[in-house]
């Protein structure tokens, strides 16, 4: 790879585990409060999450990825593990909770600048073909 993108992909890299280490870091220590509900069917999802613990584990699951991001030896994998989830993340805002579409899709962009390593994502399909 390149070293131009090997620091593009350490950057997005960066950037995308930033809102995954603060998500979780925020849930522990409170510093900003949770969107409050505005009637939405996101907001009282995101009441859901919080009262009935899910967002304990989504927490523990954001931190474990946000720290694999920042380690070079994993970074690949762990983008290939978070690009669903932030596809989820992306959905849920567009049909759920508009006020979160810009930063899903900051997002995705920064998600797909991590796993866009086309030498190997050729060699994860061609492992997967045998």
């Amino acid at each position: 790879m390149p070293p131009i993108q090997r620091r593009l992909q350490a950057i997005c890299a960066v950037l995308l585990s930033v809102p995954l280490i603060g998500s979780a870091a925020n849930h522990v220590f409170k510093w900003a409060k949770p969107p409050m509900s505005d009637g939405s069917r996101g907001a009282q999802m995101w009441e859901l999450i919080r009262d009935g613990g899910l967002m304990d584990w989504l927490a523990v699951g954001h931190l474990v990825l946000g720290i694999l991001l920042l380690l070079p030896r994993t970074r690949f994998a762990a983008g290939l593990m978070q690009l669903p989830i932030t596809i989820g993340i992306v959905a849920f805002n567009v049909t759920m909770f508009p006020r979160g579409i810009p930063l899903a899709i900051g997002m995705l962009v920064l998600n797909l600048g991590v796993v866009l390593k086309l030498r190997d994502l050729r060699r994860l399909l061609a492992s997967s073909a045998d």
